[in-house]
């Protein structure tokens, strides 16, 4: 059987100390900008007709995004990049986010508890997926979950981690514990029962 191994972190003076930013280009700049503004809370730091530069955060950019007119959709069967992902820190901020940005329209595409994060994954209008999750364990158990599960047939049994997000909403605002909310086991068993 084969086994997961967390390896060493590289050492701090020789690592990137974090990740800046991404760029991407479109052919439709207004709609990408209002999507990120509306996703990430994202403020412009500089644009114009041809880029936006939007942070959320101290960083003078999180996203850059240009514009491309000619550019054509990406050819969703390529090799590239598949999603980009926002972690919230607990998990009444990944609720609140999810609530504010259905009242405003914007539904994620799916929603998984992949056991170690509860993920939820939206389409930005380029149809670039955009991941908004949180971590379920602290980083030591995230490591003994990846350990266990990274190469077992449970683990790649994803889908059973789906989930309805209003269901889930409404669990949490009932008042079910974030301890059971996160727990793929638990998901899985509300799914199976039509709960969550």
């Amino acid at each position: 059987m084969q086994t997961a191994r967390i390896p060493e972190p590289a050492p701090a003076e020789l690592r990137p100390s974090r990740f800046s930013h991404l760029v991407v280009k479109t052919a439709q700049l207004p709609a990408m900008v209002a999507f990120y503004e509306a996703v990430l809370l994202a403020k412009p730091m500089f644009e114009n007709a041809q880029v936006c530069f939007l942070t959320y955060d101290d960083e003078h950019h999180r996203i850059m995004i240009g514009n491309a007119p000619d550019a054509r959709p990406r050819d969703p069967a390529a090799v590239g990049v598949v999603h980009w992902a926002y972690s919230f820190e607990t998990f009444e901020q990944l609720v609140n986010a999810y609530v504010r940005l259905r009242d405003e329209g914007i539904l994620p595409a799916s929603c998984v508890n992949h056991g170690f994060t509860t993920s939820l994954y939206y389409a930005d209008p380029d149809g670039n997926e955009v991941e908004t999750m949180m971590d379920n364990f602290s980083a030591q158990d995230t490591q003994d979950y990846k350990r266990y599960y990274q190469f077992s047939e449970e683990f790649g049994e994803m889908s059973e981690g789906n989930f309805d997000p209003d269901k889930m909403v409404a669990l949490y605002e009932s008042g079910t514990p974030d301890k059971v909310l996160l727990d793929r086991e638990e998901v899985r068993r509300m799914v199976r029962e039509g709960t969550l």
